[in-house]
């Protein structure tokens, strides 16, 4: 008979309401350690933050997401809520997670549901193709064979990789996804690595036995064995490097001692192809087994290649894992990769020094004088560049704003220094990145590899605003060298008080405050900073000018 074991509630319990954090940043990508913005539904703590003993990447004690159907009854439910999504910028949203379940006996049936809401999470309804698994469901929920023992994953062989298609929302500037577990009483089912990301195309196949599978014109797989004996549905997602998994930047590739390329090379891959990557998932893999098969990459489009007998098929768990190379032979323009098992993300990977790609950036750094940010970068050669946008990130948030265009210099094989000044910046943490772009419309992206912190001003000061006159918004900046109890107030000509913009204790160094006019009359209206600490304070009056 089955113990009873409640684990540690790490959700907040929101009976019906649901938050509504946006997310417009994308990928986004969320591992099971502490996905902030979620919610839970759920009287009976079912879904809960445990360790897994091997995660989807093979990491050891990977935190991850678990519904407890091995502790509470047929029928006991909860539901994962996600933090509402804006997919205004998006043509082929796509979702991608990871799942590892197995039941008690073959009689029990958990099971899986993932539904979509439109309006804020009032109402949520299927996703276009639905998504509605459980143990007894044919391919089937459950990854392992039965056990009366609480399952916890022991290999990353045992997490299946599922992708959903999301492209009827593209464009939907509200999308919340809701995700569903009903307990059977039978056991654990963990869920981990959970992504959503713009897609340059989606496919699938449906696999019914062993054979080619091409339904991408680029990526192809040949199942050798199915797995579930009545097969599954096979998904090849196309992705481009829009976000924060940069192609030219720094990546995570694991140290290589075995695989070979096609002319029996052994090296560490230090560069991953800016072409993209492919995410391939298949339903079939359940507790029937798992499938057998060769993907085949054609490179005959691919920008950096100068020796393909020189090159890697990587792959990877998901966003948040290494690369690892696989052993891999070439056919013309295309490389292939045989005998894998594990459904994952698949991309080229090379050295530079062999394969260089078409703008090197040899540096990229950044220093701060007050609140202003000097970036510089170098790049030892480039190839068909038209420029760079400089884009900036404040610390917590998702949303990169463009500063500024730099442009390239086309082709040329000596090396070129930039730089860029981001002036007046507010005190705080940001992120700052390049996005190359070259004269196809082709794309790509640097990150600076550490924040920027600009500091703590010498003197309180208020700056004039920005634009002035202006219609309808203006930016005020103020400077605060010390903590103080901060006033900045808007009056008119009377003297009457027209907004509050600031009234709270900050703490000391550089801030910038946005005052939208679009409520009042055009004229004359001035602004009041006051601030107060021990022994400390300060104040200053500036006029500004509102033309409608």
């Amino acid at each position: 008979m089955k113990s009873r074991i409640t684990a540690l509630l790490m959700f907040m319990i929101l009976g019906s309401s649901v938050m509504n954090a946006q997310i417009s940043f994308f990928p986004y990508y969320q591992s099971g350690n502490g996905p902030g913005g979620w919610t839970v539904i759920q009287t009976t703590p079912i879904w809960n933050f445990r360790f897994a003993s091997v995660g989807p990447s093979g990491k050891l004690n990977d935190t991850a997401i678990v519904c407890n159907n091995f502790a509470y009854a047929s029928g006991t439910a909860g539901t994962l809520v996600s933090p509402s999504f804006n997919f205004t910028a998006l043509a082929k949203p796509v979702v991608h997670f990871y799942v590892a379940h197995r039941s008690y006996t073959s009689a029990e049936n958990d099971s899986l549901i993932v539904k979509i809401s439109t309006d804020g999470g009032v109402t949520f309804i299927d996703t276009p193709l639905p998504y509605k698994k459980s143990r007894s469901t044919n391919p089937s929920l459950a990854t392992q064979t039965p056990s009366t023992v609480s399952y916890n994953p022991s290999s990353a062989s045992q997490w299946r990789q599922e992708s959903i298609d999301l492209s009827a929302y593209g464009g939907f500037p509200s999308v919340i996804i809701a995700i569903s577990g009903v307990s059977g009483y039978g056991n654990n089912l963990w869920l981990d690595d959970f992504t959503v990301n713009d897609a340059a195309s989606i496919c699938s196949d449906n696999v019914t036995a062993p054979g080619n599978y091409n339904c991408n014109s680029i990526a192809s797989v040949n199942m050798n064995s199915i797995g579930n004996p009545t097969g599954g549905r096979l998904n090849v997602v196309q992705h481009t490097y829009t976000g924060y998994v940069l192609s030219y930047s720094p990546v995570s590739i694991e140290t290589n001692t075995t695989a070979t390329t096609h002319d029996g090379s052994i090296f560490t891959p230090n560069i991953i192809s800016p072409d993209g990557w492919f995410t391939v998932s298949y339903s079939g893999n359940d507790f029937n087994g798992f499938a057998n098969y060769d993907i085949t990459i054609d490179l005959s489009t691919y920008l950096f290649l100068n020796d393909i007998t020189k090159v890697y098929i990587v792959k990877r768990a998901s966003i948040g894992s290494p690369w690892v190379a696989l052993s891999t032979t070439t056919n013309g323009t295309s490389v292939k990769a045989s005998g894998v098992t594990s459904f994952s993300d698949f991309a080229i990977g090379g050295d530079s020094a062999i394969n260089p790609l078409p703008v090197e950036l040899t540096s990229f750094v950044a220093s701060v004088n007050g609140r202003n940010v000097e970036l510089k970068w170098t790049t030892s050669s480039e190839l068909n560049n038209a420029g760079f946008d400089v884009e900036r990130r404040t610390e917590g948030t998702e949303t990169w704003t463009k500063l500024g265009f730099i442009d390239g210099n086309g082709t040329t094989g000596q090396s070129s220094s930039y730089t860029f000044s981001d002036r007046n910046v507010a005190s705080g943490k940001y992120g700052y990145r390049l996005k190359q772009s070259d004269f196809n419309g082709n794309y790509t992206y640097y990150n600076l590899s550490s924040e920027v912190i600009t500091g703590v001003p010498e003197n309180f000061a208020l700056s004039q605003n920005y634009p002035n006159p202006f219609n309808p918004s203006t930016m005020i900046n103020y400077d605060l060298p010390f903590d103080a109890k901060v006033s900045l107030i808007v009056f008119d000509m009377s003297g009457k008080e027209v907004a509050a913009l600031v009234n709270d204790v900050k703490t000391a160094g550089y801030y910038s405050v946005n005052f939208n006019a679009a409520g009042i009359p055009s004229g004359v209206y001035f602004y009041k900073l006051t601030g107060e600490t021990s022994g400390n304070s300060f104040s200053a009056v500036k006029k500004m000018l509102l033309v409608k």
